[in-house]
Order: C-alpha cells, then sequence, then structure tokens
C-alpha cells in the first residue's frame, strides 16, 4: 500500500495540473486565445527563468557523474538511430516520418520530467536534473533540426550547422540553461529585491506549463492517423522505457539517478516537437497527435513504472 500511495503522490499533482487546465478550457473559464498567449508567456519567460535559477541556485559545476551523463546521451542517440532505422522502413510520407522519429525520442524532460523526478526526492534530485538538462536540451533541439531537415516536405529547410547553430542560440530553454550553469559555476549573487521575484516567477513555471497543456488538450486532435499515433505512444511510453530502465537497473543505477534517467526516458512527448514540426515542413498535425496520446497515456504507464521500481526497491 505505502508503495502504491508513493506512486500516486507523485503522478496525481501532475495529473490534476493538467486536469484542471483542461476543465478550464471545456468551461470557457479560459479561452483558446488566452492560452496561446500563456503558451507563449511560459515557453518563452517562465520555463527559461525556472531553469535559470533552478540550474544556478543548486549546480556548481558539477559534471563528475560520468557515467550518467554519457548513460543519458549514449540513451537517447541510440533511441534516435533505432527510430530513424526503423520508421521510415513502414512510413511511406517524409514529413510523417519525420514527426514519429521526434514523437519517439523527444521527451517532455522539463515540464514532465523536472516535477516527476522532485516529486520522489525533492530538493535532492534538482542538482542532478540540473547538470542533465544543460546537456539534453541541446541535444533535443539540435536532433530535431537535423531530423525535420531531412524529412522535411517544403524543401525550404536543409541541413546547414549554420541553421542549427541559430536554432541552439535562440531556443529560450537553452539560453535559461546556459545562463543557469553559467551563473552556478561563477556562484552569481543578486540583491534580494532581484532574487526574490524571480524566484516567484520561476515557481509558478511548471504548474502554469501543465495547466496550458491541459488546456490545449483535445481528445479531437486524435482522429485520423491513429495507428500512427498509437505506434509512436507504445513506443515512447513502453518499448523505449522497458528496455531503458532494464538496461539502467542492470547497470546498478538506483534512487536519485535512476528517477532522473525514468524522467528522461518515460514521460510524453514534448510540446515543442509540434511547433517544430509545424514549421520546418513535416507533419504537425501527426505531432499533436502524438503529444496529446502519450501526455494522456503517460499518466498511467509513469504510475506503473514508478509503482513496480518502487516495489522492487530501486527507488
Amino acid at each position: 500500500m505505502n508503495n502504491f500511495l508513493f506512486s500516486v503522490n507523485v503522478v496525481a499533482p501532475l495529473f490534476v495540473l493538467m486536469a484542471t487546465g483542461y476543465l478550464s478550457r471545456k468551461i470557457a473559464f479560459v479561452s483558446e486565445p488566452f492560452l496561446a498567449e500563456l503558451n507563449k508567456f511560459v515557453f518563452k519567460f517562465c520555463l527559461p527563468l525556472m531553469l535559470f535559477t533552478d540550474i544556478w541556485g543548486s549546480y556548481e559545476g558539477d559534471f563528475s557523474n560520468t557515467k550518467l551523463i554519457f548513460t543519458a546521451i549514449l540513451g537517447t542517440l541510440a533511441v534516435i538511430a533505432a527510430s530513424f532505422c526503423i520508421v521510415p522502413l513502414f512510413i511511406r510520407r517524409k514529413g510523417q516520418r519525420g514527426s514519429m522519429i521526434q514523437g519517439i525520442y523527444r521527451s517532455n524532460f522539463i515540464i514532465y520530467g523536472l516535477p516527476l523526478a522532485t516529486g520522489m526526492y525533492g530538493q535532492e534530485a534538482i542538482a542532478t536534473i540540473s547538470m542533465l538538462m544543460g546537456i539534453m536540451i541541446p541535444i533535443y533541439n539540435v536532433a530535431a533540426v537535423i531530423i525535420l531537415s531531412i524529412f522535411s516536405e517544403t524543401g525550404t529547410h536543409e541541413v546547414r550547422f549554420k541553421n542549427i547553430i541559430k536554432d541552439i542560440v535562440t531556443n529560450p530553454l537553452i539560453l535559461g540553461c546556459f545562463f543557469g550553469l553559467l551563473a552556478g559555476i561563477i556562484h552569481l549573487e543578486l540583491p534580494v529585491f532581484i532574487h526574490s521575484p524571480l524566484d516567484q516567477f520561476a515557481a509558478i513555471g511548471t504548474p502554469l506549463a501543465l495547466f496550458v497543456m491541459g488546456g490545449e488538450f483535445k481528445f479531437s486532435h486524435l482522429g485520423g492517423n491513429i495507428v500512427k499515433v498509437i505506434s509512436v505512444t507504445m513506443s515512447r511510453l513502453v518499448i523505449v522505457p522497458l528496455i531503458a530502465l532494464s538496461i539502467f537497473v542492470m547497470m546498478g543505477f538506483r534512487s536519485v539517478e535512476l528517477s532522473v534517467l525514468l524522467s528522461i526516458f518515460a514521460t510524453p512527448t514534448a510540446m515543442a516537437s509540434y511547433i517544430m514540426s509545424k514549421n520546418m515542413g513535416c507533419d504537425g498535425q501527426l505531432s499533436a497527435q502524438i503529444v496529446v496520446l502519450t501526455t494522456a497515456g503517460s499518466c498511467f504507464t509513469i504510475f506503473l513504472f514508478i509503482f513496480v521500481l518502487k516495489s522492487m526497491g530501486y527507488v
């Protein structure tokens, strides 16, 4: 029973925040234009600020845990490589290939993974998550630019080094990670009248992002492409985490480290995948459907993974 309650207490708050956003839109308490503007505010201001303050406050330039770092990187690259080889064998349309590959590898590490790991281990997990965020977010975005350019249907996006660099240096989340790492390394000190409001704005980042995600959730988006969407959802939420976590457990990862790897490999597809697919000539509608179904399904799959890992004494 304790393991069950532990799992519920980790996942339920995330689900409640999303459900609140969904119900608020359904009863017209908030409008779709409002959610769109709020989404922009969260993506460009709250989340980058949250990343900055979390990393700044808990990170001191420690990259000594090379085993965890290389496991996360190589695991992600392995998922990308496998998806890149397998998806084109079954999907004929180029744009759908790019959207599906991104849907399989690109986890919602920030909005969903951060509160998941901190919900399990609190402040103890933040330093580890902060360190990996500064590494994984650029990898996600660089991979997305390359993959979506290769499978673009518009012919206007080419795989060019300057385009990749531009995407990196202008991404608000990457900038938040970079300046947070820099502030942590140099031990930046700010006066209280600046530090306090920064912390307050940062504190609303995750709950507001989950609220917006729920508000933009539409079951109608699941119409069409159902086989493709289910295939990606099963890959993202079941196959990838099942294989990855089994390997990580055999490698000796436990407690905080395993919870962080869980937040990378078992969380739903990132909302940013829809934005990038739509703007780079791939199937944006398919990406939206993948985000919707993986987000809905993750409430159950993540609960089961946490429950099993907790029952076996690994977390």
